[in-house]
């Protein structure tokens, strides 16, 4: 027998006659292949070929080379290509059909919206007083604002047209006559390279071997240097020097010293002012659009990047004063809408922080309740209040802890946020109180978008593993109520109330119960988690029910 074993065919009569000259064994086997019972479809036109197994397939889906199975399968009918476009096109027409009815739905609903919205703000206030249980969350819309699809921008920077450079005349000046660095110029008859002794490090050598003093107008142009433009050799120099001997900059450095920095980096007198709280302008669209306000200063971002990175370098040695100067005027920094778009020196920028937070735990909370103060009083609008709290580090345990205290400032408005922290029970119970309260502090003139602010902020507040316990509340009648689970029913009231009224209050109604929803969502595990936890506990210890009753 042949490796191969060949496709089946109509037995003729050339083959019967072979047939009969066959031996007994083989008259055995063919008598086995007569009586064997008819093959699957699927073995029809199987082959021991492993190449042929493609050929097979397609075989098998035809019907015409399907022999002995004729009489089984039934007639399919014919498609042909034309009919296949031709049910396309009815499809297709069809959709069309279907989206066009969807679009004219849409548009007579959306007339009926408009003519049922209530145009006016002074409306609102009627509205939700005949409604009774409404959210007094929702007291914080004011859909009659011109500002509602405006975006708030912060400019730190001043209007100059043009930029200063180093005095170069001057600083050289400075350093020919110093008496620490004359000694280095060599003789007096020739004109020395002063630019070769400072750009080549020459000069930060030669005053570190000596330990030479500098003259307090010499170190005021060195500063300059490295704020100014015009000559990035000479800047870069500065600024290697001044860390060189940072101990002598650190010491004549002061609040007033600090400002003038950021003052010849193009601070504006508005943003240099800590007593004034940064005023937003409000401009349409989104801050990547080419049509937002274009300013004829153009800040100088390489010698910003320096500044940043020499002020990290000198911030060890600053006293409180000092290092509050710092903070407020890198905040005010920070959220300039060109420094968000540019993001150019955010490693220095970033670094900066990191350090002045390391610092603040280090000094006492003193200190730390200033800042946070000064950050409360300066940052008012809750759209840079929620970019504020978004640009902050959580690197560490401080700056994490740190971020959660200055969001539950934003939220609620309560000095007593920025002592000590508190228990979980008083800061749950704020926060639900906030949420009930009608002085819920937010300005007038405000869209749908703050409301997504405050949920934004309030998902920073509760980033807190010390709400997973059973937090208690007591009541007037001795009872006690979960604050978790009130404030998980509280925020899907004011979710429900945003679908329901959305078309009263003429508000995106999805964007803020979205918002709601996350924080829902969110809120939800930490009670799964606190169960899971509890139930850990509970198997292995038993609470002492003193303490539980003095703690609740």
């Amino acid at each position: 027998m042949s490796a191969r074993r060949p496709k089946r065919k109509t037995p003729t009569i050339k083959a019967i006659a072979a047939s009969s000259s066959l031996s007994p064994n083989q008259h055995s086997l063919h008598d086995l292949h007569q009586t064997r019972p008819p093959l699957s479809p699927l073995s029809i036109h199987e082959s021991s070929s492993e190449g042929d197994s493609e050929d097979d397939i397609l075989a098998f889906l035809n019907p015409r080379q399907r022999l002995g199975l004729s009489s089984l399968q039934t007639t399919a009918p014919k498609l042909t290509m034309a009919d296949i476009r031709e049910k396309v096109a009815k499809n297709k027409a069809r959709d069309e059909e279907i989206r066009r009815a969807q679009r004219l739905l849409e548009e007579s609903e959306s007339l009926n919206i408009k003519d049922q919205t209530r145009p006016s703000s002074t409306d609102i206030g009627a509205y939700f007083k005949s409604q009774e249980g409404m959210p007094a969350v929702l007291n914080v819309l004011n859909p009659g604002s011109e500002k509602s699809s405006q975006l708030p921008i912060w400019s730190f920077f001043s209007g100059a047209a043009v930029a200063h450079h180093i005095p170069l005349d001057n600083l050289y000046a400075s350093i020919r006559d110093s008496s620490c660095t004359s000694a280095f110029l060599g003789p007096s008859d020739g004109e020395p390279d002063i630019r070769g002794f400072l750009v080549s490090g020459a000069m930060a050598d030669c005053l570190e071997i000596c330990s030479s003093t500098l003259e307090s107008p010499l170190r005021q142009l060195l500063l300059d240097a490295v704020c100014l433009g015009g000559d990035e050799d000479i800047s870069f120099a500065c600024f290697t020097l001044i860390t060189t001997l940072h101990k002598q900059f650190e010491s004549i450095l002061d609040p007033k010293g600090i400002r003038r920095i950021f003052e010849l980096i193009g601070g504006s007198r508005h943003a240099l002012d800590p007593g004034k709280p940064l005023e937003a302008i409000y401009q349409e669209g989104d801050s990547n659009n080419t049509d937002w306000p274009s300013f004829s200063y153009s800040p100088n971002w390489w010698n910003i990047s320096l500044v940043l990175k020499m002020l990290s370098q000198l911030i060890q040695g600053l006293d409180n004063h000092c290092l509050q100067a710092i903070w407020g005027l890198v905040l005010r920094f920070s959220l300039d809408w060109r420094r968000m778009k540019e993001q150019i020196g955010q490693v220095e920028f970033l670094f900066l922080v990191e350090r002045l937070l390391t610092h603040f735990e280090l000094r006492g909370d003193t200190l730390i309740q200033a800042i946070l103060l000064e950050a409360q009083a300066s940052v008012t609008n809750r759209t840079l209040q929620v970019q504020l709290l978004g640009m902050l580090p959580v690197t560490s345990g401080f700056s994490h802890d740190f971020r959660k205290r200055l969001a539950r400032l934003f939220l609620s408005g309560n000095p007593a946020y920025t002592r000590e922290e508190p228990g979980p029970g008083i800061l749950m119970g704020s926060i639900v109180s906030t949420l009930r309260s009608k002085e819920v502090r937010i300005s007038k003139g405000e869209s749908h978008a703050q409301l997504q602010n405050i949920i934004d902020i309030m998902n920073i507040a509760v980033d807190d593993a010390r709400w997973c316990v059973n937090v208690l509340e007591r009541d007037g009648g001795g009872g006690s109520e979960n604050l978790l689970e009130k404030l998980i029913v509280h925020l899907k009231h004011s979710k429900e109330a945003i679908q329901e009224a959305g078309a009263e209050l003429n508000i995106e109604k999805s964007n803020a119960k979205d918002s709601f929803a996350k924080l829902i969502i969110r809120l939800e595990a930490i009670r799964q988690k606190k169960r899971a936890t509890q139930t850990v506990v509970s198997k292995y210890f038993r609470p002492n029910s003193r303490q539980a009753t003095d703690n609740p």
